[in-house]
């Protein structure tokens, strides 16, 4: 999460584009997200394991990977092991995404809609926001397309958040390394932020 949601070039990039107080939205929903969500995380997460004392402590690990031969032949091992595993699965879903976007997020003037259907649609947004993935810095573009469209600030603010910090497809692919319980924790954590910009958006008057 931390480097979409603070990566300096998108922050500067959304204050020449939507102004600087969005920058400052920005940074000002993403510290707490990320780090709260870290440290929730790492609560939620199994215990640390015994300290052994393995080659590595001793001192002779580099000894025994010389024996293992060259450092990157390793590495691109590794990789392309990963690679098998994940990569298919992601554009699978990601496939499965982008056929979907049309029933998810359906061509509507919002400004159309009645103010009863104002927190059933944040609710929508923020899980819709939550799962589906974007590439870097899309969500500028994105918020200055739903603003034009009739979307209330509410909404504006839902997306601005949760759209880029995290997707269904990399809930997916860090589900190979952490519990199901993190990473529900963090979705979860990901939707109530966003729900939180909302109402701040709406307070400031930003949209």
């Amino acid at each position: 999460m931390g480097n979409p949601m603070l990566n300096p070039a998108t922050i500067v990039f959304m204050g020449f584009v939507l102004g600087w107080g969005w920058s400052g939205l920005r940074v000002a929903t993403a510290v707490p997200l990320v780090f709260g969500a870290a440290y929730l995380a790492d609560r939620l997460a199994p215990g640390g394991a015994e300290v052994v004392r393995t080659a590595e402590v001793a001192g002779t690990e580099g000894l025994e990977a010389a024996e293992e031969g060259n450092p990157f032949a390793r590495w691109a091992k590794v990789l392309l092991k990963m690679a098998l595993l994940l990569l298919p699965e992601y554009i699978v879903v990601v496939l499965a995404l982008g056929a979907a976007q049309a029933f998810v997020f359906p061509h509507l003037d919002f400004s159309s809609l009645g103010a009863g259907w104002g927190l059933l649609l944040m609710l929508w947004l923020a899980v819709a926001g939550t799962l589906f993935v974007i590439p870097t810095a899309a969500e500028i573009p994105i918020v200055q397309a739903l603003v034009s469209a009739g979307l209330g600030p509410l909404g504006v603010g839902v997306l601005f958040t949760t759209l880029p910090a995290i997707s269904l497809p990399s809930l997916l692919m860090a589900g190979w390394a952490f519990p199901k319980r993190v990473l529900a924790c963090i979705a979860l954590c990901v939707a109530l932020i966003g729900l939180l910009t909302g109402f701040v958006v709406l307070a400031l008057g930003m949209a």
